[in-house]
């Protein structure tokens, strides 16, 4: 999988290798079918609660507000 971040650090695009069969493919159980490798949830969760805090500065603003 591509993972791949914009210029403003605010877009993610994931981008995944894939394979498709054509409908008249020469093997009939395989003709039609649409493979790809998928992201699963607990790697979109991870990264949105360890990655993408590191790259917005993480909590330390927020903290700096508490402690003053």
């Amino acid at each position: 999988m591509d993972y791949s971040m914009d210029d403003l650090k605010t877009t993610m695009t994931v981008r995944s290798p894939m394979m498709r069969t054509p409908t008249d493919y020469r093997v009939k159980s395989a003709a039609g079918f649409h493979y790809c490798k998928v992201l699963s949830p607990f790697h979109a969760l991870e990264w949105m609660l360890v990655d993408g805090l590191f790259d917005h500065n993480g909590l330390s603003s927020e903290q700096s507000f508490f402690l003053q």
